[in-house]
């Protein structure tokens, strides 16, 4: 009964902050909803235990809280100064100071941290590569690539969900751990989270 209250509250939690992210950002609607799909999906067919997936799911939900610290005009604009990208670059770790005083989310602070790790160390904010990036961080990133190609832009449209596939299969090895990818290659064609067609 006190663990379904706190699941409860957990997930209001999480609906509330998505909810102010929405608001503040509106291109943004659905993204953090659709990234959690995808990472539950990518953990599934990597086995993952029932706990980890229920990190993903919130880490997915909660991976660009940080962007309620940016204005909205910086991310539609384009193109971007190299000023407006290091910007941008802050927001993982906006991210984990907005939720790191929730005891309950401590465990997915690492994922939201380096979700924008690459696996060959060109990513940010550590530069750190391979096994050395969370497993969590590494399917936060090639579930919001993928939600990013296959989702429009005020500067660039969506790609369809093959050319997505096909550039982050691209990114394998060098952007993206290459077991992720591989796992997002298997359940890629069969995922329709809410706001896709």
């Amino acid at each position: 009964m006190m663990r379904d209250q706190l699941v409860r509250m957990e997930n209001d939690v999480v609906r509330a902050l998505v909810s102010a992210l929405e608001l503040a950002h509106p291109h943004l609607n659905g993204h953090s909803e659709r990234v959690a799909t995808y990472a539950v999906a990518i953990g599934c067919e990597l086995g993952l235990s029932k706990p980890s997936l229920r990190a993903l799911r919130l880490a997915g939900a909660l991976h660009d809280i940080g962007m309620l610290g940016l204005p909205n005009e910086l991310l539609t604009r384009s193109p971007l100064a190299s000023d407006d990208w290091e910007q941008i670059r802050t927001h993982p770790q906006l991210g984990v100071q907005l939720i790191r005083r929730i005891h309950r989310f401590r465990d997915i602070l690492d994922w939201i941290a380096h979700h924008h790790e690459r696996w060959d160390g060109s990513g940010y904010p550590q530069g750190l590569r391979g096994e050395q990036i969370p497993l969590g961080a590494r399917v936060l990133a090639v579930a919001e690539a993928f939600d990013g190609m296959r989702t429009p832009m005020p500067y660039r449209p969506a790609l369809s969900e093959r050319e997505a596939l096909e550039q982050i299969q691209a990114g394998a090895g060098t952007l993206y751990d290459p077991r992720v990818v591989s796992a997002l290659l298997k359940v890629g064609t069969v995922i329709q989270p809410v706001g896709r067609e």
